[in-house]
């Protein structure tokens, strides 16, 4: 808000100036008196800003996306590949035991069940992460400095 401030020699009032417009006289400090100041038009609704996306942390947010991706390909492909060693180790038992000890009978079983288990949590691990990060970018928009 600008202040007013009377002229002492011509009377003139000036709002926050120095000197008079009218005379030039160098002005006395300003008073305290307010002059009204017509506030802006409300910015548009919350509705409309979240229509457009966010440009910032692009790069963040193309790991967030390839992390996710690789995150349930881990969970399908290691367990499809788990599966898949179980199956192989039961039809070649002989040749399997050779390489991995207890590889017949429960072993293949555990080795089945443990791959599933691993693949999954480090699937989750990984969609987790690409998540927290899209979180810390919604938290980042939600409460950062308005435009």
């Amino acid at each position: 808000m600008q202040q007013m401030v009377k002229c002492p020699s011509c009377g003139t009032e000036c709002a926050g100036l120095q000197f008079c417009t009218a005379c030039g006289t160098r002005l006395p400090a300003a008073s305290k008196q307010q002059v009204w100041e017509p506030q802006p038009a409300p910015s548009a609704s919350p509705m409309a800003r979240e229509a457009a996306p966010s440009r910032k942390y692009g790069a963040l947010r193309a790991v967030a996306t390839i992390y996710k991706i690789i995150g349930w390909v881990v969970m399908v492909g290691g367990t499809l590949f788990s599966i898949a060693l179980a199956v192989i180790g039961a039809q070649g038992a002989g040749e399997f035991s050779e390489f991995i000890p207890w590889g017949t009978g429960l072993g293949i079983v555990g080795i089945a069940v443990v791959g599933v288990v691993v693949s999954i949590l480090g699937g989750l691990f990984l969609v987790a992460f690409a998540d927290l990060c899209y979180v810390l970018m919604d938290v980042e928009r939600n409460t950062g400095a308005k435009e």
